[in-house]
Parts: structure tokens; sequence; C-alpha cells
């Protein structure tokens, strides 16, 4: 297997186990919201940011470590004098590649932001239907932005796989009773809702172009560290913003209680600072759009998840639907891995031209 072959599988994987994370952290959301009575969508996105900067002590304790085993394995005073003699170069390259960290943490911090807290809110406006429905959009425009921001090559193959995904989704949540949902569907409150989960669909094709433009490759450029100043950024830049809220009863955090925190600590960990992490690797390793369409398997494992937790059968709708967003992630997989092999081709040929 070669190394573009191996990344490229190792992103699928990922992009796997980000869907499990997702799917698990949906029926934790659904809980705190529901049967803790603490509907506070700005909060919950702000502590699970926030809690990215864990990531800059685990970086710290990473080179530090890293730091011991070279100097302990550093032989001869002529391989120490050497690496003396290299570091101050070191050095200010580590200082040039903080300010591109910092500074693309600075971009797509509010992006990320946005995205997560206007889903959570809509969540709170409209049908769990409405906002499923509209969020699976997201497909389009990171295809769309891909394709106008990155030069992604734009092939029918791709727009078939993310249509079949969005007829998945929408096939999968009209599988239930759409009598139940209309008066909801119809309220003022909802169609408010419906607009921003739309808006947080845009937001989050935003966010996964601008991390595939500003972060080309971990090898130079340390995703622990660009999280890390992200959640930094976003605690000193919102506590204010928090405590704002809570004194003017916007978003009181009154009915705030220890179990309620533990639990959005364990769902911003994981859901946050785990799956986040994997799911942007994902996209430095396959495409922003095979990274989106990839975690329309969140629909499929929760039927997984009803199966064995809730005793209920799929239906032939749900199969349907699983079959079509499983259909359409295979489609856009192969048709991008086929761009990334040829543009592959191409760099060989002309770094083989420019050699003769």
């Amino acid at each position: 297997m070669t190394s573009d072959s191996y990344r490229w599988t190792l992103g699928i994987f990922f992009i796997v186990i980000v869907a499990f994370i997702w799917t698990f952290a949906s029926v934790l959301v659904q809980y705190i919201f529901h049967n803790l009575a603490f509907q506070k969508p700005f909060f919950l996105t702000f502590v699970g940011i926030s809690l990215f900067s864990v990531n800059l002590p685990i970086w710290y304790l990473s080179q530090r470590f890293c730091s011991l085993r070279r100097w302990e394995s550093s032989g001869t005073n002529e391989s120490t004098r050497l690496s003396q003699t290299q570091l101050p170069q070191s050095h200010s390259t580590t200082k040039l590649c903080w300010k591109k960290i910092i500074r693309a943490s600075a971009i797509v911090a509010p992006l990320w932001f946005l995205a997560n807290f206007t889903y959570n809110a809509s969540l709170d406006m409209t049908s769990v239907t409405s906002s499923t429905i509209i969020s699976s959009t997201s497909t389009v425009f990171t295809l769309f932005l891909s394709v106008l921001v990155l030069q992604e090559r734009f092939t029918w193959m791709k727009m078939t796989g993310v249509v079949l995904c969005m007829m998945g989704n929408m096939c999968t949540i009209f599988k239930d009773s759409m009598e139940a949902d209309m008066k909801i569907i119809f309220s003022s409150q909802s169609a408010l809702g419906d607009f921003v989960a739309l808006f947080a669909a845009f937001m989050y094709g935003v966010y996964t172009t601008a991390i595939r433009k500003l972060v080309p490759d971990e090898a130079e450029f340390s995703l622990s560290l660009f999280f890390g100043f992200l959640g930094a950024l976003t605690f000193l830049v919102l506590s204010p913003v928090v405590v704002i809220l809570h004194y003017n009863g916007i978003e009181s955090l009154h009915g705030l209680t220890w179990e309620i925190f533990q639990l959005m600590c364990v769902k911003g960990l994981f859901d946050n600072v785990l799956s986040d992490y994997l799911w942007a690797q994902s996209v430095i390793m396959t495409s922003p759009t095979v990274a989106t369409v990839g975690l329309s398997l969140t629909v499929p494992l929760a039927i997984v998840s009803d199966l064995l937790f809730h005793n209920i059968l799929p239906g032939w709708k749900t199969i349907l639907a699983s079959l079509l967003m499983v259909t359409g992630f295979v489609l856009i997989n192969v048709s991008s891995k086929r761009d990334r092999k040829g543009q592959g081709f191409q760099k060989l040929n002309e770094s083989s031209l420019s050699g003769c």
C-alpha cells in the first residue's frame, strides 16, 4: 500500500469513528436538553469548544517527552554541537509556524462556534425532523465551496453521491409519522428554526473548507496546537458573553448542576476534542466533501443503536435510506480518490520534467 493510499484509508477509518462518536453525542445532548431540562445551547457549545484548550498542555508534554528522548539518544558531543548550531534556525521556524497556527485558529474559531451554536439552537426551535433534513444540505455547500475555493474537481459522480445521501437522509426521517410533526413544522418559531439550521449547514461547509485551506498538512502544521489555541481563544473571548447572558436572563445558568456539567464535559471531550480532531485529520487526508458526506453514516448507525438498545426493527424505507447513503458515500469516495491520484501523477510528471 502506497503512502497516499494509506493516508486515504486512515482518513476513511477516522470518518467512521467520528460517526460513532457523533451518534453517541446526539443521544447525550438529547438527554441533557430534555431529561435534565437544561436547554442552554450557547453554554453547551461554549463548554465543548473551550475544552479544545486541553490540547495545549498535551502538546507541551509530548514535546518535552520527545526532546528528552532525543537528548538521551544523542551519543556524541559532535551531534550535540550540531543540534545546538541548528537551534536558532529551528527556533525561528517554530515562531513562524506558531504565528500561522494562531492566525488559522483565530479565523476558524468564530466559524466553528457559529456552526455548532446555530445547529444546537435550531434543535430548540424546530423539530428534529426539519433540523436533520436541512443539515444534510451541508454536503452541497461543502462540495461547491471546495470547487470554488480549493479548486476541487467537480464531477457528476460526486454530485450524484451528494444527492443520494440527501435522499437517504430525507427517506429515513420521513419514515416516521408526519402527522405528529405538522403542528410543529408550520409554527412561526419552527420556521425561524429552519432558517437557523440552514445557516448552520452553510457555516459547516465554510469552516470545513477553511480548515482544508489553512491547514495543508499536519507534517508542517500541528493540529493539536491549532485546536488548543482555538479552544483558548473561544474561552477568553466568550467568557464575558456567558456572564452577560446569565445576568440578563437570556441564558441563565441557575439550573446548572454538577451532574449536568460533568455530562457536558464528557460530551465536549469526546464529541469536540477527540472526534473533531479525528474529523479534521480526515479532511486533510481525504477531502472536505468526502469527510462531510461520510458523516451521513450517523443515520444508519442510529438505526443500529435503535435495534440494539430499543429493539426497534428497521423497515424497508429505513433499509433503502441506508443503502442510498452508503452508495452516495462510496461514489464520492471513489471519485475523490481518483482526483487525488490524478493530481499525484500530474505532480510526478511535472517534477520529472523539471528534473530534465
